[in-house]
């Protein structure tokens, strides 16, 4: 097992300290995106164009960490981050039990394997986007009547 799995596992046995209110209309929004221009872009524009919140991380080992302290409402991966890619990460906030079936939105200038995308009800956004696109996504999660916090 390599260091960087031994961490995640690490982070994956600790008790969860999340902090949510799924009641409250503005929800937490989780990005991962290794480009900190791109990510912090992404964060400001949610920030400001809707009542939502949004923490940026630029890896997935940090993602992991912070996913052990709070409870985002939707994941908005990038394919190819430097320590594992987006599918991967996606898999093991899964294996999180107050992470189960979060919305999950992966984003991707490259080819990533569509079918494994499909298979785990992920939205798939190739880059780059429109911004209206990414928030017409947002903004229909969070107002659909199949969304649970």
């Amino acid at each position: 097992m390599t260091e960087a799995r031994k961490d995640f596992r690490e982070m994956f046995n600790q008790t969860f300290q999340f902090q949510a209110n799924t009641n409250s209309p503005s929800k937490l929004i989780f990005i991962v995106e290794d480009d900190e221009e791109i990510g912090n872009l992404l964060l400001q524009i949610i920030e400001q164009e809707t009542i939502h919140k949004a923490t940026h991380h630029i890896n997935a080992r940090n993602a992991l960490k912070a996913a052990t302290q709070v409870m985002p409402h939707l994941l908005l991966l990038d394919y190819s981050l430097p320590d594992m890619n987006g599918l991967e990460l996606y898999d093991w906030l899964q294996s999180y039990e107050h992470l189960k079936n979060i919305p999950t939105i992966l984003m991707s200038a490259r080819n990533p394997p569509l079918e494994e995308i499909q298979r785990r009800g992920i939205l798939y956004l190739r880059k780059p986007f429109a911004v209206t696109e990414l928030l017409a996504i947002i903004k229909k999660l969070f107002t659909s009547k199949d969304y649970q916090a």
